[in-house]
C-alpha cells in the first residue's frame, strides 16, 4: 500500500531530521498518523457536504449523501 510506506517514510524523515534514534517507526506511530489523517479527510468531507455525520450512543457514525438527479 503507498499510504502505509508514505506514511512509515515521513515518520522516518521526521525522526532523522531532530536525529532521533533509532530512525524507525513504530506500529503506535503509524496509527496515530493514519488516524489524524482519516479524521482530517472525514471532516473535510462532512465540510463539503458529501457526507453526514450522525451521533450515536458510542460515537459518531456516516452515512454518504445521495447525489439528486434534479
Amino acid at each position: 500500500m503507498i499510504i502505509a510506506k508514505q506514511v512509515i517514510s515521513s515518520i522516518i524523515e521526521e525522526k532523522k531530521k531532530n536525529n532521533k534514534e533509532p530512525s524507525i517507526a513504530s506500529f503506535t506511530e503509524i496509527q496515530s498518523v493514519v488516524i489524524r489523517l482519516l479524521k482530517s479527510g472525514i471532516n473535510e468531507l462532512c465540510k463539503t457536504g458529501e457526507i453526514d455525520k450522525h451521533k450515536t450512543l458510542n460515537g459518531w457514525a456516516f452515512t454518504i449523501k445521495e447525489k439528486r438527479n434534479d
